[in-house]
């Protein structure tokens, strides 16, 4: 039988090959094709078929060309960067260095030496300070090398606010941007900000780009924008008088976030309701409104606040009162069976839960009632198993949270089913629903800035990141896809203006920018046409 000839035999006489046909090249011997250089004496042999098989570009060169032709006087570059590439070409190795780097990589480009591409791209980008973002952004748009472009771009998305601020993306085209803008981390980013970068890209060269700036715009989410800011800032935009409009049309059917103080420094008078802007990713005040009582909860139905329970100067309330975001009108609604502080409110199948809260002898109540909106009336539907100090809706079902235990009511049947307990005791602790899971966050006994997370398929805890600041009584909210959690109480009884965004892929909560009042506060989702009409 004849030997097997392996793959490590196979590479070990390919490379004694060509340290052979290397060692003809240094003795100038066999060599078929001679390239001169204008302006200069120097000249140097090389095997044409070597070359051919390194390069593309040589081998259609030499496809194009007489077989009897012995030389070329090449033109495009300089002999030393050409007798590197060559070097190359049959040893696979190069030298790169400040000096050389960019005539390095034009050559490498026009002979589509992609090992050498690579290098240079490397050293380019790992001595960024040497040679500048914006050289580096034009020359790449000069010789259009798309592994130097996407590490640019990767590079830019990285470090976006530092390269704007320091005016190093003038250079970019239009299709660049929109990657970018595709790329960029919302989390570190805001689509003002881009927006603002975009504008200043535009006016640097109008004349050239103005064509393009429709569609570069029109990458961004312009429905996040604030309509007033849609009319004055982006419709006067050349060519993007149609985007604005669709815009302005789109976020009319959107959904915007309220968020509505129930306890703050002022308990008894006026609370402040805070909108969310999610070009900027900051709360701003909408309205006040004059409500002479704390610790009630929220709901919105049919176009209106709806402000239930509570404390007055009295004690607990069981008053409900509404509040139309269209007419701007109040309405007194029926009181619940039970005084109720410290309730907890949500909305499910357009009624109205109001859930446990404590009574005018300070009792903690399991009690539930619940208001049917169409009829204005409230009845009694089952006592849960004991006191909540949260509660939110998920697939259909109310799910409430008492100090580690948590329950769950299916509406359907009128029961309250135990499931399993949270990992840590919780007091006034933040809930909500957010991408299938329910985050309990805060209120911990001992430390107030513990979260963890809920499973409902697999009834199951996990821990996750702390928040950044301890504190209780927090709103936690799911906005746009996007965890939130602000406001509160730092212990002993200071109100707080935090706001933390969660990074679920690191694992980690980022501080945000803090809300304009202080306070506890409850969120929810309101179509835009109405919130607009608020300011």
């Amino acid at each position: 039988m004849a030997p097997v000839i392996g793959r490590n035999s196979d590479l070990q006489h390919n490379g004694k090959v060509m340290q052979r046909v290397y060692k003809l090249y240094n003795e100038q011997k066999f060599t078929d094709i001679l390239f001169e250089f204008p302006n200069t004496n120097y000249a140097f042999t090389a095997h044409r078929l070597i070359l051919a098989a390194a390069s593309p570009s040589l081998l259609d060169l030499f496809d194009r060309t007489e077989p009897s032709c012995q030389s070329m006087t090449i033109t495009d570059f300089d002999s030393d960067t050409f007798e590197q590439l060559v070097v190359y070409c049959y040893n696979g190795q190069t030298d790169i260095t400040a000096g050389n780097a960019e005539r390095m990589i034009r050559g490498a480009v026009t002979l589509r030496l992609d090992g050498v591409i690579d290098v240079c791209v490397d050293y380019l980008m790992d001595h960024l300070n040497d040679f500048l973002l914006r050289k580096l952004i034009s020359l790449e748009a000069d010789i259009k090398c798309k592994p130097l472009e996407s590490r640019i771009i990767d590079y830019i998305v990285a470090n976006f606010k530092k390269v704007n601020k320091d005016n190093e993306i003038f250079g970019l085209n239009a299709a660049q941007w929109k990657v970018i803008i595709a790329k960029v981390d919302a989390n570190e980013v805001t689509q003002e900000d881009l927006f603002s970068a975009i504008v200043r890209w535009y006016k640097y060269n109008v004349g050239v780009r103005q064509q393009n700036l429709p569609d570069v715009i029109g990458s961004l989410r312009l429905d996040e924008f604030e309509t007033e800011f849609i009319e004055k800032q982006i419709k006067p935009l050349p060519g993007c008088e149609r985007l604005a409009m669709e815009a302005i049309k789109k976020r009319g059917d959107s959904i915007s976030w309220l968020a509505v103080q129930n306890f703050g420094e002022d308990w008894l008078g006026v609370k402040d309701i805070l909108r969310f802007n999610q070009a900027k990713e900051i709360w701003e005040k909408v309205t006040r409104l004059e409500i002479k009582r704390y610790g009630f909860d929220t709901a919105f139905i049919e176009n209106c606040f709806v402000f239930i329970g509570g404390r007055s100067i009295n004690g607990p309330s069981k008053d409900v009162v509404s509040y139309n975001l269209l007419t701007k009108e109040w309405t007194t609604l029926s009181s619940m069976q039970e005084h109720r502080s410290s309730v907890c409110v949500v909305v499910l199948n357009k009624y109205i839960y109001a859930i446990s809260g404590k009574n005018k002898r300070g009792d903690a109540l399991t009690s539930v009632e619940r208001f049917d909106w169409s009829t204005g009336r409230w009845q009694y539907v089952a006592n849960m198993p004991r006191f909540a100090e949260a509660a939110t809706v998920l697939n259909g079902d109310i799910y409430a949270f008492g100090d580690i235990d948590v329950a769950r009511y299916n509406a359907a049947t009128n029961r309250w089913e135990q499931r399993r307990s949270m990992l840590d005791r919780r007091y006034s602790p933040a809930v909500t629903a957010h991408e299938g899971f329910i985050y309990v966050i805060g209120g911990r006994h001992s430390d107030h800035r513990t979260a963890e997370r809920y499973n409902p398929q697999r009834n199951e805890w996990t821990r996750i990141a702390s928040l950044n600041v301890s504190r209780r009584y927090i709103c936690a909210a799911s906005i746009g896809g996007q965890l939130w959690a602000f406001g509160g109480v730092i212990d002993p009884a200071k109100w707080t203006d935090d706001v933390e965004l969660y990074d679920a892929a690191a694992d980690k909560w980022l501080v945000k920018k803090n809300l304009p009042v202080t306070g506890k506060f409850s969120c929810h989702a309101v179509p835009t046409k109405f919130v607009e009409k608020l300011y």
